[in-house]
């Protein structure tokens, strides 16, 4: 357990470090946070090993979507999944997080 929380708090922090630098955190980094706690709550068996943010999605007024790929490792495999937050922007509050398993353990 503490070496799951030891590399959940290393992921965050490589997500998060490179904006600091500059000052102030990227507008995604909320929404990262919260993939990453998710993805490890979905998947309690595999280790987050590396994120990319891919962009956000406006869908209307009240509904926006942040893209995250996400490379995940199990017994010395590693597969690539598509995290998506929905969000509200105007009650800046977490809809809901979908996932699309886009590779296969390799």
């Amino acid at each position: 357990m503490l070496r799951k929380m030891m590399l959940l708090f290393s992921v965050l922090v490589m997500f998060l470090l490179p904006s600091y630098v500059h000052g102030e955190a990227p507008s995604y980094a909320k929404w990262g946070k919260i993939a990453i706690e998710q993805t490890t709550k979905k998947y309690p068996d595999q280790q987050v090993t590396d994120y990319r943010y891919d962009g956000k999605v406006f869908i209307s007024d009240v509904r926006e979507q942040y893209d995250f790929d996400f490379t995940l490792k199990q017994n010395g495999q590693s597969r690539k999944i598509r995290v998506y937050v929905l969000v509200n922007p105007q009650s800046d509050e977490l809809i809901d997080v979908k996932y699309d398993e886009i590779e296969e353990f390799q």
